[in-house]
């Protein structure tokens, strides 16, 4: 069968057999350039990222969003674990504020009201809370950090998470290191890790002001 059809291949003509070689290197090459900058992306600054145990000291942490339920606003498992992971950072006072940062409810779900009713739930006060402005993405909220000028961060998310969010932030000015929330298995680990992976070579092209995919309300 494979021997038919490179016999088919070599009776088409040159210029059909050069388009479609041109075609196949050209897909190669994107492959290959998307392997080396996703793994840019997820390596330069992994040695920033922690267990709670050694986290560094600094002012804020920031609790990077991700799903609540769209009726009650009720964080889910993965941002509950980011919620909790700030709150032990709060008491081991390594931190001095949480930064929340994510969908304000224009684009999807409203994230920041749902992580702001969690901390209220565990005394957190308002006082050491700072809500970020809409960020539907990871960049968002990067950038409004930088905007915002907050300098030395923590970031708190899922490990798959953290390589992409620290190369973000760090590019974009914020000396950002990364605590590890992962305080069990999720049931969609696999397809957050190659989600994520997906997306990495996208971050180098963000830092440089060259925005592939867009996310938020249309406008």
């Amino acid at each position: 069968m494979m021997r038919k059809h490179i016999d088919r291949f070599k009776e088409k003509s040159p210029v059909v057999r050069a388009a479609v070689l041109f075609v196949i290197a050209a897909i190669l090459g994107c492959g290959v350039l998307a392997f080396i900058l996703g793994a840019q992306v997820r390596f330069k600054y992994a040695d920033r990222i922690f267990d709670i145990d050694h986290a560094p000291q600094t002012i804020y942490a920031v609790v990077l969003g991700a799903s609540v339920d769209p009726k009650t606003n009720v964080p889910s498992i993965a941002l509950k674990d980011r919620l909790d992971t700030a709150i032990e950072l709060l008491r081991l006072r390594k931190v001095m504020g949480v930064v929340i940062t994510g969908d304000d409810g224009q684009y999807s779900t409203n994230e920041r009201q749902g992580m702001l009713d969690y901390l209220h739930a565990n005394k957190v006060p308002d006082e050491i809370i700072f809500i970020d402005d809409a960020a539907y993405r990871t960049y968002d909220s990067c950038a409004n950090l930088k905007r915002q000028n907050f300098h030395d961060v923590i970031l708190i998310s899922q490990r798959f998470h953290l390589p992409r969010a620290l190369y973000l932030c760090n590019e974009l000015g914020v000396n950002a290191t990364g605590v590890v929330a992962d305080k069990r298995w999720y049931a969609s680990v696999v397809y957050d890790w190659i989600r994520d992976l997906l997306a990495s070579p996208f971050a180098y092209f963000d830092v440089r002001g060259i925005t592939l995919i867009k996310k938020g309300p249309s406008i």
